[in-house]
């Protein structure tokens, strides 16, 4: 008899460990975030409002990532108290064998509702920039837009590219820097 209500209780042990752990809510897992890309080369096309002959290019390189050799970083020369238009011509991870891993600037133009273009010109006088474009949200995107130069000097244009899933709110607060690159500025 003993036997059996030592059985007894064992079995009815063994039930409720099963039972508390079997209704024991599994713990969910947050959702991956998203990683930032490796961006190797980011390239700007500036057209003169009033001459489309007139462009400007500029472009940030940096073909091993980050570390290793320092960035090359070209020179935005633009013609003083000129409107020109601006878009993102190029974002690439240049180090991608696929070539959709390859073109980061796709991406980032289906996934615009999770990306904002910043620009911060330094002298505030040298240009003001504008982005044009709008995301499925009726936020800015940066990836077009307009800068229209003041007298002649010089100065810098900071770029950043935010990464802001599941919280773009217009402003360049939420998320984290896939891009950040500074490129001198000479109007001429």
């Amino acid at each position: 008899m003993f036997k059996n209500k030592f059985k007894l209780g064992a079995i009815a042990a063994t039930a409720l460990v099963m039972t508390f752990s079997a209704c024991k809510k599994d713990k969910e897992e947050a959702p991956e975030a998203d990683e930032n890309e490796l961006i190797t080369k980011v390239s700007f096309k500036f057209t003169n409002a009033a001459n489309a002959a007139d462009v400007a290019t500029v472009t940030w390189s940096d073909p091993d990532g980050e570390g290793g050799v320092a960035p090359t970083i070209g020179t935005l020369n633009l013609k003083p108290n000129t409107t020109y238009n601006f878009e993102v011509s190029e974002v690439l991870n240049e180090t991608a064998k696929d070539p959709d891993e390859r073109n980061i600037l796709n991406e980032i133009n289906e996934e615009s509702y999770e990306h904002l273009w910043v620009y911060k010109p330094v002298a505030a006088s040298i240009m003001t920039v504008t982005r044009t474009d709008k995301d499925k949200n009726n936020f800015e995107i940066g990836l077009k837009g307009t800068a229209k130069t003041g007298a002649a000097a010089t100065g810098t244009l900071q770029t950043i590219l935010r990464h802001q899933p599941g919280e773009k709110n217009g402003t360049e607060a939420p998320g984290s820097s896939d891009f950040d690159a500074t490129f001198p500025v000479r109007i001429q």
